[in-house]
């Protein structure tokens, strides 16, 4: 009977989000066009002068990849003014960012968002770059209000509100993986191929001499990162796969620096009791603390979530578990791959029914433990 109530309730809702979405679309979907777009680099040729990105979503390893257009747009164009609008965890990411000129916070809240929106308005950028698949009513509002002078979205050919389209299976196949998408978009704004990097950027605080005696006190001379978490409890580790990795890296000698986030210290502090080699920090206020964190070690241990592409921008190998046949659209694990020397990915046991949840613990630990001693 729960089965059948949650059931119908989810097909309502996904009714009136479409009538939301088709209303919303209704009376924003608009735009002045002050002038044609001229041919050629559009930077060049529409005297582009500021950039505003949306990055609302707050996703951390989603901003992690976008750092590259913030470096590859001053690389070639240093004089162009670099916004961006996002919010949590993900604002941590760019904060020392010096490719990015100023960032703007997000609340999903409409007073808030037309505040945003007027200060953003009032400092006239020329061009707003949106990356959502699917734009909700206050996203649409937000674009709208920000009255950049052209805005580019993805797949919006038919779309009043956008000037530009980046446009699936034309100019990019969603099989390949995301930097290819975001080297798309450096590409229709002009930028010179054969000058673009596509590695990511994560700038570290200056001072973190917070955790000089943590570090100071690990007696291994190899430290591995290993983070338990990732977007759902699904997808992260159980205490019980905790433990197995540590004392496997005990059998070898290597130390283990724990992350976690807000209070999660006390749900793993049991952990040490057993493990000699396992150090958590008492203070993990941010993912400006886990970068440093993962920069102090030699290799990372991760299930899929945004430090795998953290490890990436730190030139980090790294051994990611990863849910089977590509997640839900079949392609997460050609899309969101890590990208840097030394990435290795594990999946783990599919399913055995459409009624069960993925459990990214269910996975060979023998050939985490052969790629482990690969890497030491």
């Amino acid at each position: 009977m729960k089965f059948m109530i949650r059931r119908l309730n989810r097909i309502f809702q996904d009714y009136m989000r479409e009538k939301r979405l088709k209303f919303g679309r209704y009376i924003w979907d608009r735009k002045e066009k002050k002038k044609e777009i001229e041919a050629g680099n559009f930077i060049e040729k529409n005297s582009i002068n500021s950039i505003l990105f949306l990055r609302y979503d707050g996703k951390i390893g989603d901003m992690v990849i976008n750092t590259i257009m913030f470096r590859e747009i001053k690389k070639q164009y240093p004089n162009i003014k670099i916004g961006v609008v996002t919010k949590g965890g993900a604002k941590g990411v760019i904060e020392n960012n010096p490719y990015v000129d100023k960032i703007y916070n997000y609340e999903k809240n409409s007073k808030k968002i037309k505040e945003l929106a007027k200060e953003i308005s009032d400092e006239k950028y020329d061009l707003l770059i949106d990356f959502s698949e699917m734009l909700r009513v206050n996203q649409m509002m937000l674009i709208n209000l920000c009255k950049a002078r052209y805005n580019m979205g993805l797949d919006r050919k038919d779309w009043k509100l956008f000037d530009i389209s980046v446009d699936s299976g034309v100019d990019f196949q969603w099989t390949e993986h995301i930097t290819q998408r975001y080297l798309t978009y450096l590409l229709k704004l002009g930028l010179n191929r054969e000058k673009i990097d596509l590695s990511y950027d994560i700038y570290l605080k200056k001072d973190n001499s917070k955790y000089s005696d943590f570090l100071n006190s690990i007696v291994e001379e190899k430290k591995v990162v290993l983070n338990p978490y990732g977007a759902s409890k699904h997808k992260s580790f159980s205490l019980e796969t905790l433990d197995k990795i540590i004392k496997y890296l005990k059998e070898l000698d290597i130390g283990v620096i724990l992350l976690y986030f807000g209070d999660k210290y006390k749900e793993l502090e049991i952990l040490k009791k057993d493990n000699k080699n396992l150090y958590i920090p008492k203070e993990i206020l941010d993912i400006e603390d886990s970068a440093y964190l993962i920069s102090k070690g030699d290799f990372v241990i991760t299930p899929d979530t945004s430090i795998v592409h953290i490890a990436s921008a730190l030139k980090k190998p790294n051994i990611s578990v990863y849910p089977p046949k590509g997640g839900k659209f079949g392609v997460d694990h050609l899309v969101w791959a890590p990208k840097t020397e030394g990435t290795n990915v594990i999946f783990c046991r599919d399913k055995e029914s459409k009624y069960d949840e993925i459990d990214i613990n269910i996975f060979n630990f023998e050939e985490m433990k052969e790629l482990i001693k690969k890497l030491v």
